[in-house]
């Protein structure tokens, strides 16, 4: 039988990636970019890497400058020193979502499409305030509804980003 993704690749900073991604997502929609970055405390180098990914967003730099970057210092934290597999797809996550919520018409596709790699809590959040507080067509265009249809009212953290 094959091991799960997220057994074997799931972690704790994986959860809290995905966690302050969706976090972002929210601040934009509701606030704009005004409210960013959000506090970051993550342990080096991914507390790092969020800061930059962060101010390219910021910055509003073209996606190609910003790939260029976040390219070269994934590179330079690679190659500072032997890094663990988990470090690596941490580092790789947070490119990702950081481009994709950037620069897709989408913001949400890309983070929708990595279900395989949540854990309990960030299935929690999403349901209880992520999913909730998405746009009505991203409801429509990824069955959220369906999601969140059996949850009751007040278990809602509507207001929890």
């Amino acid at each position: 039988m094959c091991e799960s993704i997220r057994s074997k690749y799931g972690n704790e900073n994986l959860d809290k990636i995905f966690l302050y991604f969706m976090r972002t997502i929210l601040h934009m929609q509701n606030h704009g970019i005004e409210k960013l970055p959000l506090y970051n405390d993550f342990e080096e180098p991914l507390k790092s890497y969020i800061q930059v990914a962060m101010d390219l967003i910021l910055d509003g730099q073209p996606p190609e400058t910003a790939s260029l970057i976040l390219d070269a210092e994934y590179g330079a934290i690679l190659s500072s020193g032997q890094v663990r597999t988990e470090t690596a797809l941490n580092l790789l996550l947070i490119k990702e979502l950081s481009y994709h919520i950037h620069y897709d018409e989408d913001c949400c596709g890309y983070l929708l499409s990595t279900v395989n790699l949540w854990g309990n809590e960030v299935f929690a959040y999403a349901s209880k305030t992520f999913y909730p507080n998405l746009p009505e067509e991203i409801k429509k265009k990824y069955h959220i509804y369906e999601l969140i249809k059996y949850m009751p009212p007040d278990a809602f953290r509507l207001d929890d980003y």
